[in-house]
């Protein structure tokens, strides 16, 4: 595996690990709360989280009307003390983030794996079918420098068009075969703002499965993805700014 340089002004607002699960169908969110409360303590803030759908219904004869067919509990999301840790027990799975400082992987993976244990005891899904490691940067663009001062990976505008822009979404999708692995790479710059959000989503998905041990293992190449997408995206004088 390869040593990435350690970044001490990583530009990093937000790091995840997601797990999706399948469930028994009369599974519901009784248990997820007494796995809540348990952890009370250390995330006492919590919202309940419902799953809705519904249908709207459109006629140029009558006026437009919503009819509800599911309107139920979905799980809860849980915040720290600090509110620098936020946790979803979900019905259809689990999330773990740590909002800046963002620390490290083992930092992120550690707490994953403790809440884990309580959530699959609570929740016990019949498998995980789906598994996600994704950072979200805010990246300060230099004042009166051209994007492509801090980006290999950027947009191009016709040379006979207007070179300034008032904002930009760029999403490429990138399948990485040797990890089974797929990344979706999203940079974002709004208005006149001298920052672009920079968002790394890397998963991995298995439908028939994929075991408590193995799960944990494809995370870490999936953080391994993540690093090969950072540090390919950036130029030299970039990652200097990072140091």
């Amino acid at each position: 595996m390869t040593i990435w340089p350690t970044l001490s002004k990583a530009p990093i607002v937000e790091g995840l690990i997601d797990i999706r699960v399948e469930r028994l169908a009369e599974q519901t969110t009784t248990a997820l709360k007494s796995a809540c409360d348990e952890l009370a303590g250390e995330f006492p803030l919590r919202i309940e989280l419902r799953h809705w759908a519904g249908q709207i219904n459109l006629s140029p004869q009558a006026s437009p009307s919503i009819s509800t067919a599911v309107d139920e509990p979905g799980g809860y999301l849980l915040r720290s003390t600090d509110e620098k840790w936020v946790a979803q027990f979900r019905l259809d799975g689990f999330t773990v983030s740590r909002l800046q400082p963002y620390g490290t992987w083992d930092d992120l993976k550690g707490m994953a794996s403790k809440l884990w244990t309580k959530y699959s005891v609570a929740a016990n899904p019949t498998r995980v079918v789906r598994v996600a490691s994704r950072f979200i940067n805010r990246v300060k663009l230099p004042t009166d420098e051209s994007f492509e001062k801090t980006f290999l990976t950027n947009f191009v505008l016709g040379p006979t068009l207007p070179q300034s822009v008032a904002g930009s979404l760029l999403r490429v999708i990138i399948p990485f075969e040797d990890q089974n692995a797929v990344a979706i790479v999203t940079q974002s710059l709004e208005g006149i703002s001298t920052e672009c959000i920079f968002d790394l989503d890397a998963f991995s998905h298995h439908p028939e499965g994929i075991a408590e041990e193995e799960m944990w293992s494809k995370l870490d190449k999936l953080r391994e993805v993540k690093n090969r997408l950072f540090f390919g995206s950036f130029t030299e004088a970039a990652l200097e700014r990072f140091r």
